[in-house]
């Protein structure tokens, strides 16, 4: 294992601006390509925005709370912003459609946005020249897989057909599927987002493990060298 977190770091810390790109820049194209679906999907652009207090909404769970588990599991649906259109139509209005960004979900995403960084500059080449792993293709491709699956089971949509919180069975409702099918997977989710981690450590560690290889044989491969040229 301490080879494994070797070549990791070291992988990291030679491509650094770009691993960080990645970690940042999945969250972001994550929460911006939910709400161009919805955009598409509904054809209406949002009309509101609200950002809530959140350090004080959790300070005040965490006082009001006597439970720590129970405190834990509603900070977890705490809400920081809230995006979407609201139709004027009905008396003060009604919220149709939102995208919700909760801080937890956010964390689960940075953390699926660093494993798949990972991945990548564990599959190219590195700095001091070396080759890029073999086979990193298929190992990336199954990291996508696992960002995608924890994305899919990490969408915090609402939509007033469902009259429910924001969730992940929101989209698959959006999409079309049937309201009561899309409840009945609800108890799936935390499966589902298992599963995807799953395929991401995998992919980071089979990543790492060739990488550890290529970086033990690569002084070898540099000795070699030095002897054919020595006279």
């Amino acid at each position: 294992m301490r080879a494994l977190a070797a070549a990791a770091g070291h992988a990291i810390a030679g491509r650094w601006t770009l691993w960080a790109g990645i970690a940042l820049g999945f969250v972001v194209a994550y929460n911006l390509m939910l709400l161009v679906a919805l955009i598409v999907r509904f054809g209406d652009l949002p009309n509101y925005a609200t950002v809530y207090d959140y350090p004080d909404n959790v300070l005040r769970i965490i006082a009001s709370t006597p439970s720590a588990l129970d405190a834990v599991e509603i900070i977890r649906d705490e809400w920081l912003l809230e995006i979407g259109f609201m139709n004027y139509s009905f008396g003060n209005g009604i919220s149709e459609w939102s995208l919700t960004i909760l801080p937890a979900k956010l964390v689960v995403l940075l953390a699926v946005g660093s494993l798949l960084a990972t991945a990548i500059v564990l599959a190219l080449p590195a700095r001091d020249g070396s080759c890029a792993v073999a086979s990193g293709g298929k190992a990336i491709g199954a990291a996508s897989g696992g960002a995608a699956l924890v994305g899919f089971s990490s969408a915090t949509l609402s939509w007033v057909v469902c009259c429910a919180a924001p969730t992940w069975v929101v989209s698959l409702a959006m999409l079309g599927m049937s309201a009561s099918l899309a409840l009945w997977l609800r108890p799936f989710g935390d499966v589902i987002t298992a599963s995807g981690f799953a395929l991401l450590a995998a992919a980071v560690v089979i990543l790492a493990r060739r990488r550890s290889g290529l970086d033990a044989a690569a002084p070898q491969s540099a000795g070699s060298r030095a002897s054919t040229v020595s006279p």
